[in-house]
């Protein structure tokens, strides 16, 4: 036999001799477990939350405030946390702000008892609350609701004795917040309700006199404001007060990015 064909008989013996040893490592080759995920216990704490719809003006009785258990890890530090707040001392105070069903509630959501009146705790810095006398007529049939925008319109009848009378019309005041419908101050609901008889509205001053001055030269009309405009507005207004540069503004589907440059 040639010393080639010995040497490609040694090499193929070495080859079946390794891939036999392959073959039994990989069939006898126990299979490790795989690690099992050990979930970590979430740490719960229980905090204040509305037992039902809270609104402004409504008055906090016994069972309104539930303690509620909530994650640790998602508590903000203005949350009512068992503890810090007997929920006994919140009975009988007003609410200030809207609060839903299951929302937790905040030691400025409740006006206790003793404090400031609901109207007043309310209205923004430098307000002033003033009412005027509405009917169906002049008030879009009671379908104006609290937290909406209006312009004030006088309407009088010009004209004396023996002469033409005829109507004058003029707007006195623009974009002013109502802030109470009768004794409602907040809904959370647009329902058709009994058309009021007194509208609330939020002014300034000088606007408060304008207002009583005109009251008695006519009668005061009140216009709806879109609410899409108002929502840009008080966007807007926030962007200031938080020194946010850029706003994004999206109508349907046109986008608009508004800039602000400090003075």
């Amino acid at each position: 036999m040639r010393l080639r064909d010995i040497i490609g008989l040694a090499i193929a013996l070495v080859l079946a001799v390794g891939v036999a040893l392959l073959t039994r490592l990989f069939l006898t080759k126990v299979e490790q477990p795989k690690p099992v995920a050990v979930s970590q216990p979430i740490s719960l704490t229980k905090i204040l939350v509305a037992g039902k719809n809270l609104l402004v003006g409504d008055k906090v009785r016994q069972g309104d405030l539930v303690w509620q258990e909530w994650p640790q890890q998602s508590l903000n530090p203005v949350y009512i946390m068992e503890g810090t707040v007997k929920s006994e001392s919140l009975v009988g105070g007003v609410v200030r702000f809207n609060v839903l069903r299951g929302e937790p509630v905040l030691l400025m959501d409740i006006i206790r008892q003793g404090e400031h009146g609901v109207l007043a705790a309310v209205l923004d810095p430098g307000k002033r609350a003033i009412s005027i006398d509405v009917t169906p007529a002049t008030a879009n049939s009671g379908l104006i609701l609290p937290g909406d925008y209006v312009d004030v319109i006088l309407s009088s009848v010009m004209g004396g004795e023996g002469t033409a009378t005829k109507g004058k019309s003029e707007t006195v005041l623009k974009n002013v917040k109502v802030v109470a419908m009768d004794t409602e101050i907040a809904t959370l609901d647009d329902k058709t309700k009994t058309p009021p008889h007194v509208a609330t509205l939020e002014v300034n001053p000088e606007q408060a006199e304008i207002l009583l001055a005109a009251s008695k030269d006519g009668t005061l009309n009140l216009s709806l404001h879109s609410f899409h405009k108002n929502v840009i507005a008080q966007e807007i207004k926030a962007a200031l007060k938080k020194k946010i540069d850029k706003v994004l503004l999206i109508r349907g589907k046109e986008k608009a990015v508004l800039e602000f440059q400090e003075k």
